[in-house]
């Protein structure tokens, strides 16, 4: 990072303050002298219009800026007080003015007070709202282009949507939700020229009738459609085709409708251009929380993988080698007016393939080896996904809602290895079948008071087949094996209710407490076979024929405190279980009991400084997968094995936090500390050569983290820009044993920085300027060693009049523990759009990587070693395309 950046920022930012000279500051009172806290205190104009607009402390104190001069008002408003306005004058002479306001009390109920300065972002109650046309420059495609220009909204790279720190919960549009935290799929294939606000909705309730009564933190978008798109059909088709570069195409179209009566959302693609138009296929078919539901993730978790590698430094289109295919259809019909459905329908083909070369090095006491492996890797998968959600307004204080949800899957992975020097192919073909139904009675009674009945039922079947055509373990069997394959059927199966009840009382205070039941039954089968031409074995210890059943009855209550701008919150959970493990040699029982106390603060010093705490203490039941007393096998040349029997683990975590910001959002900055302290840990006992590793959990106590982080996000009206500071440092500790080491301790520290400054000119030229760079050092008792990396990157955007579009995107890798020549990656991606009869046609060319570079290599550290790997990128290719926009 430049030396002279920080100087400049700190330079830029104080001049944009010290342009407000003015103050206007006062009290506000209350007829018996009493202080009113976050009472609103607007500045108007003449015709009435926001101003500058700020909120009381706990003091009744209020403090405003200002840069206008002239003669203004000042206007006053509390809920349960008689609103109150008195005359400024502001002249160039004066720079400080004190007011002070006498509210009377009032019978009359006020309405959310909606801030509406001239200004693209609004603000109502919990809702901020920003002006779609505003924040367009007119460049941006879909969705997620646009919602990248917001203020405090961040896309991260695998599409996740973050709003300031938090993961938004589902994105809607006109108040649906389509797709759950699957939304993706919406944001990276709607248009987003429809779209006439993005709001977002603070302290979000899943279910409508615990709004105002829950204490909730969570976030969601909310997309409103202009007039002009409503009750028609709409949607665009898209072709492009590869040009002077081997077979590529991408083909895309999409068709919506959003009226009151109905909603329906069509989309498809296809393409081998590395582009993903999806998102987590996993947050789409599991994370369903439109539903107020129990035992969250539940599903079950593959015991082999055999993936290609990717490096997770890059842009996912640069080393997703693909051939994908999707088609998905969201509905919403409601049937009358107290019942609404909505139906989910999504089918997906994917090939996958990937390239790499890894050299690593390891060395723990008297151990070292070498390795080196080459991997050329293919993936074929099949997905299905069907949701069904029905919503019974049974009255306006009663809902019912039920959910099915039905996934299936297919995979088939292969790898051509060739580890030191010995080529072999392998296999592995996972299924997937999941079932899973919710039903959630709600009801609401004095306004306050809410019960919510929940119950669910899913099962999971998992089955995965391997075989590989050489044994490559060494001399870790005496068997003289050729070949080797491995068999799992792993089964789950989920039954559970719970009552959950939340008290609303007078003084604002809320009392929470459930009370429920889950059982959880899962059943794994492993055959694991080591063969030549003339036999087969099966070894001893290397087999699984066993079942596991937890059944939980629990309690949880809670209560917050509210005392005017400060809130506590206390909460206990405990649980009584009931543990089975059985084998074909042995049953294993056991019934813990535990309680996870924990305890939380948010203090509003004033309406935009908010200083927050939370400690916990939480026991947590052992898998099944550590429970199992049997070798499993994890990979090509890996095995694992559980504890044996059961345990609990638990930690304890404490964190800290500050944050300010505007009341409209145009900046932002927080700081957090947090710290997690583990008590009873599981952790691993390994035996590594260089041909196998065989590992097993062993119990511990130690370990700790902590860390502390910075952020910022500055939307810098005047400049129409957005500039983001972030940092962060970490630092572990962890234990292990490695080859009969006894308990090492290893540390583990990083530091990452982060600067990025986005316009929003409205003008020909823009630009996206950014830099990322993280240091990490690891300490063992056998290693040590330190690696620095950084991106950085300059995407520019110039538009010719309302027609030609034209984009540049570059990017600079380094990693500073590779050779010289291996240490730097520059990439450099160009598009122009032509767009043809307003917009209705758009032709488009697209180069992808010109500078054409085949390979990126990465290094990593371990606690035992380090490695390099080299991946084949998605060679250069130039792409001619067409966009047909149409509406019926």
């Amino acid at each position: 990072m430049p030396k002279t950046l920080l100087p400049l920022l700190f330079i830029l930012l104080t001049t944009i303050s010290l342009n407000a000279q003015t103050v206007c500051k006062g009290t506000v009172v209350s007829v018996t002298k009493e202080p009113i806290p976050n009472a609103s205190v607007l500045i108007k104009d003449a015709s009435d219009n926001i101003l500058q607009f700020s909120f009381t402390n706990a003091k009744g104190a209020f403090s405003i800026n200002t840069e206008n001069e002239g003669s203004f008002i000042v206007e006053v408003n509390k809920m349960g007080f008689e609103k109150q306005r008195q005359p400024l004058n502001i002249t160039k002479d004066k720079k400080e003015y004190n007011l002070t306001f006498t509210l009377e009390e009032s019978n009359e109920v006020l309405e959310d007070l909606v801030i509406e300065i001239d200004n693209p972002i609004q603000q109502r109650g919990d809702t901020l709202s920003y002006d779609a046309k505003a924040f367009s420059t007119g460049r941006e495609v879909v969705v997620e282009d646009l919602l990248k220009n917001i203020p405090g909204i961040t896309v991260e790279k695998d599409g996740k949507i973050k709003f300031e720190d938090t993961e938004i919960e589902k994105v809607m549009v006109d108040g649906d939700d389509f797709f759950n935290r699957g939304y993706s799929i919406l944001t990276k294939n709607m248009p987003n020229k429809p779209l006439d606000k993005v709001q977002v909705l603070r302290n979000y309730s899943n279910n409508k009738l615990l709004k105002g009564v829950e204490e909730s933190n969570k976030v969601a978008l909310n997309l409103t459609v202009d007039e002009a798109y409503k009750d028609l059909w709409f949607g665009d088709i898209s072709v492009g085709y590869g040009l002077v570069s081997e077979n590529r195409y991408e083909v895309s179209g999409n068709l919506m409708n959003f009226s009151k009566k109905y909603k329906n959302f069509l989309t498809y693609g296809l393409n081998n251009v590395g582009i993903d138009r999806v998102g987590s296929l996993e947050s789409m078919f599991y994370n369903n929380y439109e539903v107020e539901s129990i035992g969250s993730r539940g599903q079950l978790y593959q015991l082999m993988g055999l993936h290609g590698a990717r490096a997770d430094q890059l842009k996912d289109h640069r080393t997703r080698i693909n051939n994908a295919e999707h088609i998905s259809l969201s509905s919403i019909v409601p049937v009358t007016e107290k019942l609404k459905i909505k139906a989910v329908g999504f089918l997906g083909f994917d090939e996958n393939y990937a390239f790499n070369n890894s050299y690593s090095t390891t060395s723990v006491g008297d151990t070292y080896f070498e390795n080196t492996e080459n991997n050329q890797f293919k993936s074929h998968l099949k997905s299905g996904y069907v949701n069904l959600l029905a919503t019974y307004d049974v009255s306006k204080t009663q809902m019912l809602q039920v959910s099915s949800v039905w996934n299936q899957g297919n995979t088939n992975n292969y790898n051509d290895l060739t580890f030191n020097g010995q080529n072999t192919l392998e296999k592995l073909q996972t299924k997937n079948n999941f079932f899973d139904q919710k039903v959630t009675y709600t009801h609401k009674w004095k306004d306050k008071n809410v019960v919510l009945l929940k119950a669910r039922y899913f099962s999971n079947k998992l089955p995965q087949f391997y075989n590989i055509n050489d044994y490559l373990m060494g001399d870790l069997f005496t068997f003289d094996a050729d070949a080797m394959k491995n068999d799992i059927k792993n089964e789950k199966t989920f039954a559970g209710f719970e009552a959950d009840f939340k008290l609303k009382q007078k003084n604002n205070d809320l009392i929470e407490f459930q009370v429920g039941y889950e059982h959880n039954e899962q059943t794994m089968n492993t055959v694991f076979q080591l063969f030549n031409n003339t036999e087969t074995i099966l070894p001893n210890g290397f087999q699984t024929d066993s079942s596991f059943t937890l059944a939980d009855l629990y309690a949880k209550s809670g209560y917050t405190w509210k005392w005017n701008t400060f809130k506590i919150s206390g909460r206990a959970e405990a649980h009584q279980l009931f543990n089975s493990f059985t084998t074909l040699q042995s049953s294993k029982k056991q019934n813990p009991f535990y309680v996870n106390p924990s305890v939380n603060f948010m203090w509003n010093v004033t309406p935009t400084h908010i200083f927050e705490g939370s400690y916990m203490v939480n026991f947590n039941n052992i898998s099944f997968v550590d429970v199992n007393n049997t070798y499993l096998l994890t990979s090509s040349r890996s095995f694992s094995k559980g504890l044996g029997r059961f345990a609990l683990t638990d930690y304890q975590t404490a964190n800290l936090g500050y944050s300010i910001r505007h009341y409209l959002n145009r900046y932002r900055f927080s700081f957090n500390l947090n710290y997690s302290k583990q008590s009873n840990v599981l952790t691993n006992r390994s035996f590594i050569e260089q041909n196998s590793s065989l590992s097993e959990s062993v119990f511990i106590k130690g370990g700790d983290t902590f860390g502390g982080s910075l952020s910022s996000n500055f939307y810098l009206r005047k400049l129409k820009s957005n500039l983001k500071l972030e940092g962060n440092y970490s630092h572990s500790t962890s234990f292990n044993e490695v080859n009969n080491s006894g308990l090492r301790k290893n540390n583990f520290a990083n530091q990452r920085y982060n600067i990025e400054w986005r316009t929003n000119f409205k003008s020909a030229f823009n630009f996206h300027i950014g830099s990322e760079w993280n240091y990490s050092k690891v300490k063992s008792p056998d290693f040590e060693s330190s690696y620095t990396n950084g991106l950085s990157f300059l995407d520019l955007f110039y538009k010719i009049d309302n027609q030609l579009d034209i984009k540049a995107v570059t990017e600079h890798y380094y990693f500073g523990n590779l050779s010289k020549n291996q240490r730097n990656h520059v990439f450099l991606d160009l598009e122009a759009t032509y767009k043809l009869k307003g917009d209705k046609w758009t032709l488009g060319l697209r180069g992808n990587n010109l500078f054409n570079k085949q390979n990126f290599t990465t290094y990593n550290v371990r606690d035992i070693g380090y490695s390099t790997n080299s991946y084949r990128l998605m060679p250069r290719y130039l792409l001619l395309s067409a966009k047909y926009r149409f509406s019926l």
